[in-house]
């Protein structure tokens, strides 16, 4: 089940007796079991039917004789169990998934992993209660995320600003979150969120980003990719190596990705392949035909050696900011 359906039922007060969230993306785990603590009882209720828990200071067994008391003046009592992915004896739960107590709704929460779909528990708590997992999403998810997230809250954000955002925020959704709220704020209602707004507001810098790079690098412009590795290499602590290499990798990866899908693919498809908005498929177009599939080969290989240059497996003696240099300059010429 997915996380807006769950959302959408909890909303017309459609209640499960057991819910179980897991995964490496916690921002939905999280989403869903606050809307729980937040609005299934009154603030009142909550005083005595509403208990919020965490798995290393708890029990399994520990929480059985908890969901079978009765709520005090209330039609429920919640109770919602956080961290619980180090808890190991799952089938001391069974019998409230095969048995629920219809006056408790229990919240298990596990982060950063995913419970063990081979376990009875698992197939029990699928087939009778409700179950939602939440994977890390991919970078080339993230551009159609933001936009997703933007039209739902009625925020109009132009295709710079969401490839802005997305190249140097990345994957992690409650950062993204956080921009986009602090944007919604600052930027009056019925303007559009642009580059310079997140530049302005979030303190990304729109010249020198790792989007400039990427586009100066894929119009073989010299000047301005030697210039803005300069600046990097001067400015370490927000440009480090192995930062800017995973730039430069998404961004020859969606290149592969071009050239393989081109010739039988249309452009809105190519494009949602691709990770990007098609606003910027010109910009992909002539990076493409700049870089064909040899060189995109050889690119990856020298972000591999730059890779492990970084990490001391080939010691160089070389800084970040030397092999930031040394990576453009290389990649130029190949």
């Amino acid at each position: 089940m997915s996380h807006t359906k769950i959302l959408a039922d909890l909303k017309q007060k459609k209640y499960a007796p057991v819910y179980l969230f897991d995964g490496e993306e916690p921002y939905f785990v999280d989403l869903l079991s606050d809307y729980i603590s937040k609005n299934v009882l009154s603030e009142a209720e909550q005083e005595f039917n509403q208990s919020i828990l965490y798995g290393q200071d708890v029990s399994p067994e520990e929480i059985v004789p908890i969901v079978k008391r009765y709520p005090m003046m209330a039609e429920y009592q919640v109770i919602i169990v956080r961290e619980a992915q180090n808890w190991r004896n799952f089938e001391a739960l069974e019998s409230l998934v095969k048995n629920p107590v219809k006056t408790s709704i229990l919240v298990i929460n596990i982060k950063g992993k995913k419970l063990d779909g081979r376990s009875n528990f698992s197939k029990l708590i699928k087939k009778h209660g409700v179950y939602f997992n939440s994977p890390l999403l991919k970078d080339t998810m993230i551009p159609s995320w933001i936009n997703s997230y933007c039209a739902s809250r009625k925020i109009a954000i132009e295709p710079q600003a969401v490839a802005l955002l997305s190249e140097n925020i990345g994957t992690n959704l409650s950062n993204l979150i956080n921009a986009l709220e602090k944007l919604e704020i600052l930027v009056p209602r019925g303007e559009n969120i642009t580059a310079d707004s997140v530049s302005k507001h979030i303190g990304i810098s729109k010249d020198f980003n790792i989007f400039e790079l990427q586009k100066a690098i894929g119009l073989r412009n010299d000047y301005k990719s030697l210039f803005i590795a300069n600046y990097y290499a001067n400015n370490q602590k927000d440009h480090h190596v192995i930062m800017v290499a995973s730039g430069l990798y998404r961004y020859f990866t969606k290149l592969i990705t071009y050239h393989s899908l081109v010739k039988d693919t249309d452009k809105q498809s190519l494009a949602k392949a691709m990770g990007i908005h098609p606003y910027f498929m010109p910009d992909y177009q002539q990076a493409a035909h700049n870089y064909n599939s040899g060189h995109i080969v050889a690119i990856l290989d020298i972000l591999y050696d730059i890779d492990l240059k970084s990490k001391g497996v080939k010691a160089t003696g070389s800084n970040s900011g030397e092999l930031v240099k040394e990576m453009v300059s290389r990649i130029l010429r190949a």
